[in-house]
């Protein structure tokens, strides 16, 4: 599927075309993809569990703002893995735009939750990204995984922006880089 907001040839593209024909996002129904707009929560959470599969969990997950069906079997998946928490005991803050630190932080914990060689190279990281004493201290190690492992390569101006709204296009290029490297071909399809 094309999506008439979508540059030709641009990665982004390769990637939201990607995460279309293989479901784990959609477009809209007037035939655009609306690259730009921040990913919540909920939808981040969705598109992960698609991407896995839609492997079913064993009890739901219990947040008293989270209860849309829609999302409801990939967030029990979720929680029950120990890929997302809530932003507290009680809530989950579905509808919230996700930040590219927490989409670091899941998917980190989706690969095993293990640093391994970035660690080394910490020092250079922080150096590299003039930004990276606003990494929470919760997503340092996910956040320099995820540039080990290129998955996340900054925003431009030497910046990570850790705190800033992951777009529905850079969720799509995250999650293809994600799957080009830690998943098999059936898994990733």
């Amino acid at each position: 599927e094309k999506f008439k907001d979508c540059k030709d040839g641009a990665y982004y593209e390769k990637a939201v075309l990607w995460a279309a024909a293989n479901g784990i996002v959609g477009g809209y129904s007037d035939g655009t993809f609306r690259p730009d707009t921040p990913v919540t929560r909920a939808q981040f959470v969705l598109m992960l569990w698609r991407m896995c599969g839609k492997p079913a969990a064993a009890k739901a997950a219990s947040f008293a703002d989270a209860s849309a069906s829609w999302y409801q079997d990939a967030l029990s998946w979720a929680v029950e893995k120990g890929y997302v928490n809530g932003l507290s005991d009680t809530r989950f803050g579905p509808d919230a735009p996700i930040t590219r630190q927490q989409a670091m932080a899941i998917l980190f914990r989706l690969n095993g939750g293990q640093s391994g060689s970035e660690q080394m190279l910490t020092g250079v990281y922080e150096q590299t990204f003039t930004d990276s004493g606003t990494i929470a201290s919760w997503a340092k190690d996910a956040t320099w995984w995820a540039v080990y492992h290129e998955l996340v390569s900054g925003t431009g101006g030497s910046r990570i922006a850790p705190e800033a709204n992951a777009s529905r296009a850079q969720i799509a290029a995250i999650l293809l880089r994600y799957a080009d490297k830690f998943m098999t071909m059936e898994e990733a399809a």
